[in-house]
């Protein structure tokens, strides 16, 4: 009677043994592949979505009850980071489970019931994986100057409806990426106008000038990075008409600054990787009682901006 209760121990030891290994070893990530890049506006008037990627979890073999399980992004170098960064600049990005960015997928440190990914394979289910697609986003209007931005990440998948520790299974890791070209532009308008408003090409009207005239117009700066801006006169600070020989001359103030007209003249340089929006206000005047003949005058003054 001994002998056979000491084999009916060592069978059940056997078998709960087998069933333990087969449990811990179920769940596991396929390795990700990192998307491509996001280029990324920081005067854009909308947010930057994409490029969308996905995760899969797999199950080793058909499970004989439901097994429940969840999923979260880690970010580096604390679990809660969604920071993307280059030198000392940085952007954030947020993943969603939706393309309507309504339901975000936080990390082990800040979740809720609602911001994780949950799911489960059913009893003696004949599918095998599960796949997940994730919706990054970066918010508009974050001050980024020109660089390249990335950050490390890891989906960490429990087996368990809410990320405990104690049930971590597998994790995998991938690279997102966001590109801020290195950009200058400069517009001429308005002296009440911006950037927006401005134009490569911008009519200023003097009017009569038989006692002297004066007008006013913006020059709008904006770029990711540092830029020299200069101007360019040709005619070396004259009006000139196709109907008569005579020339009037006139001068030019900037932010109060007066500058002599000629080629190549330098307005303003900025050195640092910065982001920068700036409006510059023209001021022309041409002084009264010039002894020239009627007539339409006019000249062209050029303004060229280049990154640093």
């Amino acid at each position: 009677m001994k002998r056979i209760v000491f084999l009916v121990c060592m069978g059940a030891m056997l078998i709960s043994s087998v069933s333990a290994q087969w449990w811990l070893s179920s769940l596991s990530l396929d390795t990700m592949v990192s998307p491509s890049p996001v280029t990324y506006d920081p005067y854009f008037g909308n947010d930057t979505t994409g490029p969308q990627f996905t995760f899969t979890v797999r199950i080793k073999k058909s499970p004989r009850t439901t097994v429940n399980f969840c999923a979260v992004i880690d970010g580096s170098p604390s679990p809660s980071s969604r920071l993307l960064t280059s030198s000392s600049n940085s952007l954030t990005v947020n993943f969603y489970q939706d393309s309507n960015y309504t339901k975000e997928i936080k990390s082990s440190a800040d979740y809720t019931s609602s911001t994780i990914v949950v799911g489960s394979f059913p009893a003696f289910t004949s599918t095998l994986t599960k796949t997940y697609t994730v919706y990054p986003r970066l918010d508009k209007g974050q001050s980024a100057p020109w660089g390249t931005y990335t950050g490390n990440f890891t989906v960490k998948l429990y087996d368990y409806s809410l990320p405990n520790s104690s049930y971590l299974e597998d994790t995998a890791s991938f690279t997102y990426t966001a590109i801020v070209a290195q950009t200058v532009e400069v517009r001429v308008g308005p002296s009440s106008g911006s950037f927006d408003t401005g134009v490569n090409l911008y009519n200023l009207d003097l009017g009569e000038i038989s006692k002297g005239a004066s007008a006013s117009f913006g020059i709008f700066v904006k770029g990711t990075t540092g830029y020299t801006l200069t101007m360019n006169v040709a005619s070396g600070g004259y009006l000139t008409s196709d109907t008569t020989n005579d020339k009037i001359q006139y001068s030019l103030t900037i932010d109060g600054k007066s500058y002599s007209l000629g080629p190549v003249v330098t307005i303003d340089v900025q050195t640092a990787r910065a982001l920068y929006s700036k409006v510059l206000l023209g001021t022309i005047t041409i002084p009264p009682e010039q002894n020239v003949e009627a007539g339409q005058y006019s000249d062209t003054i050029s303004f060229s901006v280049t990154a640093n």
